[in-house]
């Protein structure tokens, strides 16, 4: 009986070393234990950081304990009376320059809630979700062409505008964005790779859904935790397809080789090159897509650490 020899498939990424690029994103789960509880009608919500509780206890609609933010009752008994007492304090807050996340401010809502499809406890405006810690969620493509071995052989990265209010100038995916309240995954992410690199309606019908990420980290000021979930996505695009900023928050794309990608990644540890948790989204991208082998040391904990919070 003839027994061919198959080559192994060429690897291109060390898994210790996205490894470690996972874990300086998912630092913050010791503050999240010791963090105060937010509390509405109830129900624990999130999870608040020292300087956030104090900036929100200045305030009398909320109860400041060792153990809780805690949102009064007066404070409104339905959904809406509930969030427009807590964002007259968001604005307040921002108009005084005091905390410095607000500077980011979207007009975006978003929904305060236990988990992805709980009813909202509260809708505030998206730059102040940090306050609370509550989770997050958002949506990522990686969109890549294919090489003749069936494999992806390069990756379209953008490069943010310079006038971001995060993370300015940094490699980011093809389109990404944090899902407003009311928003489902599948068709966030349609529009968010139309808005932001103009993929036309029949290729975003072929955007295919491919898991997701989560982590708890501290948000870039410092003030606020970041319990993200992210549902991750890809896109594989012919030749005939390049991307084009349309809605200005992308300053360029490049169409870049896999093992390039790979490169860029594993430095993120020591330098800032991606906005932090794209890195951790491109991670899960070479995991899943062959290009880290199981027989490398530090397989499973990185396979492990892409999803090592609550996701729900």
């Amino acid at each position: 009986m003839l027994t061919l020899a198959l080559a192994a498939p060429p690897i291109s990424a060390c898994a210790r070393a996205l490894l470690d690029v996972v874990r300086a994103n998912n630092n913050a789960a010791t503050a999240a234990a010791s963090a105060r509880a937010f509390v509405v009608d109830g129900t624990t919500v999130g999870r608040v950081l020292p300087k956030s509780a104090a900036a929100l206890g200045r305030y009398a609609i909320f109860d400041v304990s060792e153990e809780a933010v805690t949102l009064r009752g007066d404070a409104g008994a339905t959904l809406e009376e509930r969030s427009k007492a807590v964002t007259e304090v968001i604005c307040d807050l921002r108009a005084e320059g005091s905390v410095p996340m607000l500077d980011g401010w979207r007009d975006e809502a978003f929904a305060v809630r236990t988990s992805f499809f709980a009813p909202p406890s509260l809708v505030v405006e998206r730059a102040a979700a940090g306050l609370f810690g509550a989770p997050a969620y958002g949506v990522f493509v990686n969109c890549y062409t294919e090489g003749a071995d069936g494999r992806p052989a390069s990756m379209w990265l953008a490069r943010r505008a310079k006038s971001k209010p995060t993370w300015p100038g940094l490699l980011d995916c093809l389109a990404a964005g944090g899902m407003a309240a009311g928003e489902m995954p599948l068709g966030a992410i349609r529009k968010e790779a139309a808005e932001e690199a103009g993929v036309p309606p029949r290729l975003a019908g072929a955007i295919q859904p491919a898991g997701g990420v989560c982590y708890t980290g501290f948000d870039e000021t410092g003030w606020a935790l970041k319990r993200d979930v992210l549902y991750t996505f890809d896109l594989r695009c012919g030749d005939d397809f390049v991307p084009r900023a349309v809605d200005g928050e992308v300053e360029e794309f490049s169409l870049t080789p896999m093992d390039e990608v790979a490169r860029l990644v594993e430095r993120q540890a020591g330098e800032r090159l991606f906005k932090p948790n794209v890195a951790v989204v491109i991670a899960d991208f070479l995991l899943r897509r062959g290009f880290v082998s199981p027989d490398d040391d530090g397989y499973l904990e990185l396979l492990a650490e892409l999803r090592n919070a609550e996701l729900r």
